[in-house]
């Protein structure tokens, strides 16, 4: 049976902030001279062509960045490198370590897809790879390579969901729901299970989920009740949901605090457990095109108008 991995996407705006305004940077030029000389690194045997930085105190590094000359995305494949390493073993064998030279290390590879006409990116979510801060890290250092002078700040700013409050009540079928609450919201909960609120607990986080199944749903108004509940209270720190919009579409998921516009993709490993980035990069476009997520970014952004 095929191992099923659910992979998470985010979305960003590379912006330079100064005392005034705010402006997109474009990454056009720039990607486009590292993606010539990745080919030309590749096509003259150079074996230190690929840009190496440090994050955190380990290596990464920019493994790799094509383009797809239809749609003008740009595919970047960022890699951690790290020193730890893994143990191979059967269910009920005996663990080995994975032998590497002094030179060599385990690669976590993230997906990144960079719409060079909107000035946006996708970012794949890989708790084992490089994250957005990673990222920006790397972006931030190739303008100061690659652009003489830039008048502001760099960062990349997430996308919010400006609709997320709205669009959680309109939804057709719930099928999970995750909230995290502190303060007397966690000790009213806990006065349900015992006489006392003091017991040491900090937080309390509950999870309600249907069971495997399309037509399986949380009723509605028993979700509606908790969404009214805790949507607007101080003392919640988390409030996601799961939930279909209309009959045949796929659950999506709504993040109700930080508002985080994000999607997911499903891919079955195969037999080397791998997950390919090509594959990755074909779903990531996907979304983002055929399933609108460029339209919704560019809905959910201000308009700035000038581009650097």
């Amino acid at each position: 049976m095929a191992k099923v991995k659910k992979v998470g996407f985010n979305f960003f705006r590379p912006v330079i902030s100064n005392n005034k305004d705010q402006n997109y940077f474009s990454f056009t030029d720039i990607f486009e001279n590292i993606r010539l000389d990745y080919i030309k690194g590749r096509s003259t045997d150079d074996e230190k062509y690929k840009l190496v930085y440090t994050y955190n105190g380990e290596p990464a590094r920019l493994a790799d960045i094509s383009i797809d000359v239809e749609t003008q995305q740009y595919h970047l494949v960022f890699e951690r490198l790290d020193y730890q390493v893994p143990s191979r073993t059967t269910l009920h064998g005996d663990s080995e370590a994975l032998e590497l030279e002094d030179d060599e290390y385990i690669g976590h590879d993230v997906n990144v897809l960079y719409d060079s006409l909107n000035h946006i990116f996708m970012i794949q979510r890989n708790r084992s790879a490089i994250g957005p801060t990673g990222i920006q890290t790397f972006l931030d250092t190739i303008i100061e390579n690659f652009v003489v002078e830039v008048k502001g700040n760099f960062h990349l700013a997430i996308v919010s969901d400006a609709t997320a409050k709205k669009r959680a009540f309109d939804q057709k079928a719930y099928r999970n729901i995750n909230f995290k609450v502190v303060g007397n919201k966690a000790r009213g909960i806990i006065e349900k299970f015992t006489n006392s609120n003091d017991v040491g607990v900090d937080s309390v986080e509950i999870i309600f989920s249907t069971k495997t199944g399309k037509n399986n749903e949380i009723e509605d108004d028993f979700a509606k009740e908790i969404l009214e509940e805790y949507i607007d209270d101080p003392e919640v720190q988390k409030l996601k949901i799961r939930a279909i919009k209309e009959e045949g579409e796929k659950v999506e998921p709504i993040d109700l605090i930080d508002q985080k516009l994000q999607t997911f993709c499903e891919f079955e490993f195969n037999k080397t457990r791998y997950l390919n980035p090509i594959s990755v990069f074909e779903n990531m476009k996907y979304k983002y095109d055929k399933e609108g997520y460029k339209n919704i970014v560019l809905r959910m952004c201000n308009q700035v108008e000038s581009i650097v």
